[in-house]
């Protein structure tokens, strides 16, 4: 039975961040990474997970950072409260020192504010949570995937707990993905270690650890990055954009095609203003000029149509990777997106017919004109039931779908090569032919 995840988390955001701030000239909670700052994605993340509440140390630019926080918790709909930890200069364990008695009794996620990290390990720590007088710390013991190896906090791990934790460490198992699940005996450590003139947080754990009261949690394959250097900003801007191209719905053309391009345009379009929705009309209304130009007489007016379709289905992929890279996804902006698209549809492939029969005035461009706009309605209607059926046998494997990227393409191939009846008739058959697949492969597939 998977245990609540925990609906508090405390967030050391006190430090100065001195070689992060020599690129970005601003506090590090502040610092930038693909239109969201670091302290938005760490909220984002947890939010991901279920966490609502939030405790944030302040030390460096105190009322600077706390105004920002504060946008966040009106933008996220969260509540942020405030620490100011007095002595955070000594440490981040002084920093997480100045919230005892300000986290209640049940555990609560700990993360620094420069450590981006993929939701997945909060909820494996939460399937794991510490006993009372216990903390998680997740490792990862994947020591070739960690970015930088001669920063990183290390472990060594005795049957699951931490026997020894330091920078310095030659012999060790894992890394400190700077990720806990704590309970107020954490205060306990860092009480013990602040006596001894020491305040880092790996030194509070240590005095935990000579009790046999710091457990580790393995999440080796998750991802995770400590964003504290101009190298692990690009590192982690280049992540974040690789991940964009890791959608399982993808068809062929999207995959290999339109996604490196629209990746590309995302990475600029994402530290603009531009919403997914606004993104989403502006796509559409290329598609409209687009099917307005191939309906004029004229083999010009056809090519720059079908250019124009091929750039608007490219930009139609930009308003997910930017809804994604800013956490503002939505069921209505996937809704609006999809209806967006079946207008665009009808409209290239109308302008299409159009073209055709003002030149050749045949009736069979508008059979195959409607039976192409048919076959397309019913692909996108049918794709919904067929995603469901491939996402449950493959368990998020990448599979095979022609859906709008493949017709598109093949619009914009039948108005360079000025065959807009081939390219009718071949849309035509081949979206037709896929909603019969899908309707076979749906029927075969186990009530679920």
């Amino acid at each position: 039975m998977t245990n609540a995840t925990p609906g508090m988390a405390l967030i050391l955001a006190a430090g100065l961040g001195s070689r992060l701030r020599q690129k970005t000239k601003t506090p590090k909670p502040l610092t930038k990474v693909l239109g969201l700052t670091l302290a938005e994605r760490v909220v984002c993340v947890l939010l991901a997970v279920g966490v609502r509440q939030f405790l944030v140390t302040l030390g460096h630019e105190a009322e600077t950072v706390r105004a920002h926080f504060l946008g966040i918790a009106r933008r996220r709909g969260v509540i942020i409260d405030f620490i100011e930890a007095e002595d955070w200069e000594h440490g981040n364990g002084a920093s997480a020192l100045a919230a005892k008695g300000r986290t209640g009794e049940a555990p609560f996620f700990l993360v620094m504010i420069d450590h981006h990290f993929d939701p997945e390990m909060a909820r494996t720590l939460a399937d794991d949570p510490p006993a009372p007088g216990e903390i998680c710390l997740a490792v990862d013991r994947d020591k070739d995937a960690i970015f930088d190896l001669d920063d990183v906090t290390r472990v060594k791990i005795d049957n699951g707990r931490i026997k020894e934790i330091d920078k310095t460490l030659d012999n060790w198992d894992a890394g400190d993905t700077g990720v806990m699940l704590c309970t107020p005996a954490l205060f306990e450590g860092l009480e013990r270690a602040a006596t001894r003139n020491r305040h880092g947080l790996s030194d509070g754990l240590r005095e935990l650890a000579g009790e046999g009261r710091a457990r580790t949690v393995d999440v080796t394959g998750l991802a995770w990055l400590d964003v504290d250097t101009p190298d692990a900003l690009r590192e982690a801007e280049r992540r974040l954009m690789r991940d964009q191209g890791r959608k399982t719905r993808d068809g062929p053309v999207s995959r290999h095609l339109n996604r490196p391009v629209s990746r590309w345009l995302s990475r600029y379009l994402v530290r603009t203003s531009l919403t997914p929705n606004q993104i989403s009309l502006i796509s559409w209304l290329l598609s409209c000029i687009a099917a307005g130009s191939m309906a004029l007489n004229g083999y010009p007016a056809l090519v720059a149509g079908g250019v124009l379709a091929q750039l608007a289905s490219v930009i139609d992929g930009c308003d997910g990777e930017i809804a994604r890279l800013k956490h503002s996804q939505s069921e209505f902006g996937g809704w609006f997106d999809a209806v967006l698209d079946r207008y665009a549809d009808a409209f290239l492939l109308f302008g299409l017919m159009w073209h055709e029969f003002a030149a050749e005035g045949t009736g069979l461009a508008i059979l195959l004109g409607f039976t192409a706009i048919l076959g397309s309605f019913l692909n996108s209607y049918t794709a919904d039931k067929y995603d469901g059926v491939m996402a449950q046998r493959l368990e998020g494997a990448s599979y095979f779908r022609l859906g709008r990227d493949v017709r598109v393409l093949l619009i914009f191939l039948g108005a360079i090569l000025n065959q807009p009846l081939l390219t009718l008739g071949v849309v035509a058959v081949v979206m037709n032919m896929e909603v019969v697949r899908r309707i076979m492969i749906c029927r075969r597939a186990p009530a679920s």
